[in-house]
């Protein structure tokens, strides 16, 4: 189902504002022309369909209002599992704030702010995904391990390598060159069947190492994360 919703100028606290006033002033007194011009006023198209009942049990684990792409919604529920084992099993008490050792969540904030690397760890995902058995596939436990695997081997060395430009928004240039290196760290990663083999290559350059790069800071994370709980 379509819903056509005409957008508003001004601020949020006012009513009935144009966005081009100057399209409304150059209708006439005319029906016809009044019809047109309020066709030519910017309008927001918004679809909505219903889902199948996978896509509705992995949307039940995750926020009631959530803003971002459908295709990154599994990667977004593996994140969730793995944040709920940590803090409700692994902690020493449930009152504890101490750092906990867990590279994907240490790091999958920061994955969300680079949609590049994001996509890199889609694909690998999406082909190891498609390689499982019918019966891993239905092994949750499975398929979070397997998951975290797939992170090690592609979001985590890309997000501490050297040789992915910043990312500029709007850049063309810089975005071709990032799309570019990471889609030849993916083809040597297919060829030599993981990440190990650059990481441990003498030719392999990556950031100097930081804590924060394994160290997950649960109260600082709630602060300031874009992915929390």
């Amino acid at each position: 189902r379509t819903y056509e919703l005409t957008l508003n100028g001004g601020t949020p606290y006012e009513r009935g504002v144009e966005v081009d006033p100057s399209i409304s002033r150059r209708a006439t007194s005319g029906v016809f022309h009044q019809m047109i011009t309020q066709r030519r006023q910017p309008r927001l198209l918004v679809k909505i369909r219903s889902l199948n009942r996978r896509r509705r049990e992995m949307l039940n684990l995750l926020p009631e209002t959530l803003v971002g792409s459908m295709c990154q919604v599994p990667l977004l529920v593996f994140y969730r599992q793995i944040l709920g084992d940590v803090l409700l099993k692994e902690r020493t008490s449930m009152q504890s704030t101490d750092l906990i050792c867990n590279p994907v969540l240490a790091t999958f904030p920061k994955l969300m702010e680079q949609p590049d690397i994001m996509d890199a760890l889609r694909s690998g995902w999406a082909e190891k995904e498609n390689s499982l058995k019918r019966s891993e596939k239905r092994d949750a436990e499975f398929l979070k391990n397997t998951f975290i695997q797939v992170y090690h081997d592609t979001a985590y060395p890309l997000l501490q390598s050297t040789f992915l430009q910043e990312p500029r928004w709007a850049d063309d240039e810089t975005e071709a060159a990032r799309w570019k290196s990471i889609a030849d760290f993916l083809k040597q990663n297919r060829e030599k069947e993981g990440a190990i083999h650059s990481l441990l290559s003498p030719d392999s350059l990556h950031k100097p190492f930081d804590i924060s790069e394994i160290m997950y800071d649960f109260p600082e994370a709630t602060r300031t994360s874009l992915v929390t709980l």
